[in-house]
């Protein structure tokens, strides 16, 4: 038998790489032991990546089986999701899973009908299931096709490719990668195997063109012939494209607005079916809320719609602009009526005689928490996940909540001042719940060594660090679970705990 002659690979994937994460390899076995008939069907030149779920794990299911896959993987703790670029991909099924050892976040595209062909829309519905599940063989616990199938599929979709503009261009980058890939996949592959499957699956592509296109991936050839013999495969395989020409103009002309406009935004294109999440860090200075907000976002962002915000510094609102910009100047004017020494006198000495100036204060930064915090509230439940960083409690008191209880308001003489601290209270009683509470616990001695640590220009000095960890008013959440988390331990462990806490809500 003639065999494609091609060099093999220069950098062949790592076999001694087994790195499988712990979510993926129970799956593996689950579906397994249910007898799904499944193949992971694209881009195995480097499954182990997939498998340490550093990439996309792209899984053909028989359709007759879905159901029972999709048991197995909800049972697993997948969740489904969207694209908010509401692509029509029939077929096609998404899945998020988080690897409790890890805090891996695993990314599942499960097909029970090959779509492929273009970048954007993935127009072309090839007949291939029957090609690809027909023979399979099992490496590193996972089924994949046999090589050959997976040639047939990957010479269809890289001429097709050839043959527009858009995605000549989106496809410049990764032409090496693509050599690479072929390689892997030919080597040892023998032409006249592959062409009795296209024989068999695809009757309508010419041998020869077939035999051309491999002469043409495998050998240095120019732009033009493959662009020419691209076309050549698309007249043949024209039938199973799924749009016709002004439907899939349009389509496409929407999908590249839609991706321009989440390049431009940064957004993920991923959220979940059951909506978003607003979820809240809080705990006294020190406790690494920052640090894990970032961290979090970071997590979540490699594939879902995520932003994070500072509810302990707002942003100023238009009412609130101009007279923020002159706080240092009332600063150095009344020196001892600044916020930290009042709420120390307060909390020690239990004095109630607040100044006007402190009470506009507390009202302008419960304004702006109000619209930050509403607005984080209908991103939420329009399916965007929100990371706040700090969060009004419902007890007045406590840390970043409303600031005065019932004993300090009936204690002033002033009948303003018990309407502007009213007034405070009801701001925040009109600010929705959070869906979850990450509560963080420290110890205060550690919490000053972390302070100390902090690289700012002017960190918070010690005393007010102690002050703020022995407040008498602890923050209470009443309408959202709360998951209390100790920050003492490894930052990574930590962050596992978290990303545990948080998968469960979403």
């Amino acid at each position: 038998m003639e065999s494609i002659n091609i060099p093999l690979a220069t950098s062949a994937p790592s076999e001694q790489r087994d790195m499988t994460v712990h979510v993926v390899s129970v799956l593996l076995q689950e579906m397994d032991q249910a007898g799904i008939r499944y193949c992971h069907w694209k881009s195995n030149f480097h499954i182990e990546y997939a498998l340490a779920g550093e990439e996309d794990l792209d899984l053909l299911i028989l359709a007759t089986d879905f159901s029972e896959f999709q048991r197995i993987v909800l049972q697993l703790g997948f969740k489904g999701a969207v694209s908010v670029t509401s692509r029509n991909q029939p077929g096609v099924f998404h899945f998020l899973g988080n690897d409790s050892e890890t805090g891996k976040l695993i990314n599942l595209h499960a097909f029970t009908r090959i779509l492929t062909g273009d970048h954007l829309l993935k127009s072309w519905a090839l007949p291939a299931e029957r090609l690809l599940l027909g023979e399979t063989r099992t490496q590193r616990g996972i089924r994949l096709p046999s090589k050959t199938a997976e040639l047939v599929l990957f010479v269809f979709r890289y001429m097709i490719r050839h043959t527009s503009i858009l995605d000549l261009y989106l496809g410049r980058k990764s032409r090496g990668a693509s050599l690479e890939e072929y390689e892997w996949l030919a080597a040892g592959t023998s032409v006249e195997g592959t062409l009795d499957k296209v024989a068999e699956h695809f009757p309508e592509v010419l041998p020869a063109d077939f035999r051309s296109a491999l002469d043409l991936i495998g050998a240095p050839s120019s732009l033009l012939s493959r662009i020419r013999l691209g076309f050549r495969f698309r007249r043949a395989l024209g039938k199973y494209n799924r749009y016709g020409k002004l439907s899939g103009a349009v389509r496409m002309v929407l999908a590249v607005s839609r991706m321009a406009f989440n390049r431009l935004s940064k957004h993920k294109h991923m959220t979940f079916p059951t909506g978003g999440a607003l979820i809240a860090l809080v705990g006294p200075q020190g406790t690494g809320k920052s640090t894990l907000a970032q961290l979090l976002h970071t997590w979540l962002a490699a594939e879902l719609a995520v932003r994070t915000i500072h509810a302990g510094k707002p942003p100023a609102t238009t009412l609130t602009f101009l007279p923020t910009r002159l706080i240092p100047l009332a600063r150095r004017m009344v020196p001892r009526q600044t916020t930290r020494d009042v709420d120390r006198r307060v909390d020690q000495d239990r004095d109630y005689s607040f100044p006007y100036l402190y009470l506009i204060r507390k009202i302008m930064v419960a304004i702006d928490r109000r619209k930050l915090l509403r607005r984080a509230f209908r991103d939420a439940r329009n399916g965007q996940i929100v990371i706040s960083d700090r969060y009004p409690s419902d007890n007045p008191g406590a840390i970043d909540g409303a600031s005065f209880r019932p004993e300090m308001i009936e204690a002033q003489t002033s009948a303003l001042k018990r309407a502007l601290m009213r007034w405070d209270n009801r701001i925040y009683r009109s600010v929705g719940p959070p869906d979850l509470v990450l509560q963080l616990k420290v110890s205060v001695e550690r919490a000053v060594e972390r302070n100390l640590q902090r690289d700012k220009k002017v960190p918070q000095d010690t005393a007010y660090v102690r002050q703020r960890h022995a407040m008498r008013i602890q923050a209470r959440f009443d309408h959202c679970e709360v998951v209390t988390i100790s920050t003492e331990a490894d930052l990574q462990d930590t962050l596992i705990e978290a990303k545990n806490a948080i998968w469960k809500i979403l």
